[in-house]
């Protein structure tokens, strides 16, 4: 059986941050960071439960985009845990708020669709592998750099959001 080709471009970049922040403005930063970039939202899963310290959640996305016959993904795990809501005054004006603990991980992938391609046959995937291994510099290093760099944009992204929040609350 054929199977696509993946290749782990980023595994395990990590955000952690404790403190004031606003759940709702951060998921509203992760979907356009992706929709400017040109991924297609992909939501994985969700889970949300209630204790007495407060509530956990877990989100699972990854968000894809076509190039040719390679996909770029980018996986992203947000856990929250003893998330509360607050109400802050600034300016004279109630906000709400979130407070807790905050672990983001972000892993990015190249998978190469090659279903029907070289490996119809043992001959051609040992020719393809010869090819792209020493004869010609293969396009899917331009597609890990692409990947790369917009999961480290991301990071950076979510860092800065944040950590902003360490200094207005």
């Amino acid at each position: 059986m054929i199977r696509d080709e993946i290749q782990h471009v980023v595994l395990g970049m990590e955000i952690n941050y404790q403190g004031i922040f606003n759940f709702s403005d951060m998921l509203v930063l992760i979907d356009s960071f992706f929709k400017k970039k040109g991924y297609t939202k992909h939501n994985m899963g969700h889970t949300e439960k209630r204790t007495e310290k407060g509530r956990s959640i877990n989100l699972r996305l990854r968000p894809f985009k076509k190039v040719k016959i390679n996909k770029l993904e980018i996986q992203v795990w947000i856990n929250i845990s003893n998330m509360k809501d607050i109400q802050k005054k600034i300016d004279n004006v109630k906000v709400s708020l979130n407070k807790g603990k905050v672990n983001i991980v972000i892993d990015a992938f190249v998978i190469q669709d090659m279903r029907g391609k070289w490996e119809a046959r043992a001959e051609y995937t040992m020719i393809r592998t010869l090819f792209d291994k020493f004869l010609f510099r293969s396009k899917s290093k331009d597609y890990e750099g692409m990947v790369k760099a917009d999961a480290i944009e991301l990071r950076d992204e979510l860092s800065s959001f944040l950590n902003l929040n360490k200094f207005l609350f």
